[in-house]
């Protein structure tokens, strides 16, 4: 699939580019961020700055994972990202985002998330959009049910990330639900 670019009130989503390498690695060299999420690691680096731009896009190449750069739309600059890494054969998504610090607390990722899981139900298949975030990670759950998802459960040393396990809490928005908002 050719990536889109999506607009919000107040955001554009776009796919990353390799321009935006040094804005990512000033972003995402955040040790929040590392805590909070399992694929960015700390410190981050050029090199894991060029992996990832990579992986995204094989992701859009091969529809399997769709990234959008949370974008200041007046000059473009990236804020943070937001994707879905798609599970064609369960019909199921897994939704993922990163916010940089100087952005937090300004609803930019709950905008950005209902605008990709929109995305998500009308441009695939998909019957189920999912996340999970870690049990003492208060925001993120608040952001996942402002956009519309709701609670599955808290699932014990579900996840293991740097030799420690996590509990995680998990949200979710089946197709049919979606539709019924619209």
């Amino acid at each position: 699939m050719e990536a889109p670019e999506l607009r919000t009130e107040r955001l554009l989503l776009r796919k990353p580019r390799l321009a935006d390498a040094p804005r990512i690695i000033e972003l995402a060299n955040d040790p929040v961020i590392a805590d909070f999420t399992l694929s960015v690691p700390h410190p981050y680096t050029e090199a894991a700055a060029i992996t990832w731009l990579g992986i995204i896009n094989e992701g859009w190449a091969n529809d399997h994972a769709f990234s959008f750069g949370i974008c200041n739309p007046e000059n473009g600059e990236m804020l943070g990202a937001v994707g879905l890494h798609i599970s064609p054969k369960y019909g199921h998504a897994e939704l993922g985002y990163w916010m940089g610090a100087p952005y937090r607390r300004r609803g930019y990722v709950r905008e950005a998330v209902v605008k990709v899981i929109d995305f998500g139900f009308r441009h695939t298949d998909l019957f189920r959009i999912q996340a999970n975030h870690r049990a003492d990670n208060l925001v993120s759950g608040r952001i996942m049910q402002s956009a519309g998802m709701k609670l599955e459960g808290t699932l014990d040393d579900y996840i293991v990330k740097d030799g420690k396990a996590w509990t995680v809490v998990q949200y979710r928005l089946l197709r049919r639900e979606w539709e019924l908002r619209r």
